[in-house]
């Protein structure tokens, strides 16, 4: 590939000029996570009566922590674009858009997928292990593969089907905030409400007025879900499929920004 467009020099030094202006902000936002997540935990130990946090808890509570604070810090990418002045200077830095493109899908999105379950790990054992000191049971440990696994007796299917619509939801919330300059994350959310408003409301007149939910169609048409799995593919796909062209217009985005 061309120097022209990518390095992987020009690239470092944008992790490089990232992480130098940008350490108290990451530190502070460090902080402020597992201090939410020790919270939490902590009340919701306490309402429990203090039994210790199990499994099905950790995983729960993973879900919740991952989902609202990744979308939260991913709905604020390309933080230069929220004025003019420093949109400016965002676009003169000596780097092509396809290095600035994929080092904010990188340090946006693939860091937040590694360090966010792996500080909720920690944080979990940490107040599990301090709380155990003023109760009766004991605190169970929770392998870390259970970052990733759900059950043993779960398909891969499954896993593939979350890992699409933890993607999808991201590139969403990533592609908003190269959308609009101001408040992209409520922008980005109110639009996604009335996208769901609209479908649940087409569906609702196809489906219930027109009649259509009372056809049945055969179980060789190519387009129709026949069984579960089926159906579990297809929205996989399809939750694929929407991710790349979100990111892909994330990047046309920052493309006619440069013009």
């Amino acid at each position: 590939m061309s120097n022209n467009i990518f390095s992987k020099r020009r690239f470092l030094l944008l992790f490089k000029q990232h992480f130098i202006h940008n350490s108290q902000f990451l530190m502070l936002s460090t902080v402020a996570y597992i201090g939410v997540i020790f919270i939490v935990l902590s009340l919701a130990q306490i309402t429990n009566e203090l039994h210790p946090h199990r499994l099905d808890s950790f995983q729960g509570f993973l879900a919740g922590f991952v989902t609202v604070f990744g979308i939260l810090y991913v709905g604020h990418s390309f933080p230069a674009f929220r004025s003019k002045e420093s949109t400016i200077s965002y676009l003169m830095v000596p780097a092509s858009a396809l290095e600035k493109f994929v080092f904010e899908v990188v340090s946006r999105i693939g860091i937040i997928l590694l360090t966010l379950p792996l500080l909720y790990w920690v944080v979990f054992h940490l107040q599990g292990y301090l709380f155990a000191m003023f109760t009766v049971e004991p605190f169970e440990a929770v392998g870390i593969h259970y970052l990733v696994m759900i059950d043993e007796n779960v398909p891969a299917i499954v896993y593939l089907l979350v890992t699409s619509g933890i993607l999808f939801a991201l590139s969403l919330a990533f592609t908003g905030s190269a959308t609009f300059a101001k408040q992209p994350l409520v922008k980005s959310l109110f639009a996604v409400a009335l996208a769901v408003m609209f479908f649940l409301g087409y569906t609702y007149v196809v489906v219930v007025q027109i009649g259509v939910g009372q056809y049945n169609p055969p179980d060789n048409m190519v387009l129709v879900p026949g069984d579960e799995s089926t159906a579990l593919r297809s929205m996989t796909v399809a939750c694929f499929v929407s991710t790349a062209v979100m990111l892909f217009v994330a990047f046309r985005k920052l493309k006619e920004r440069e013009v």
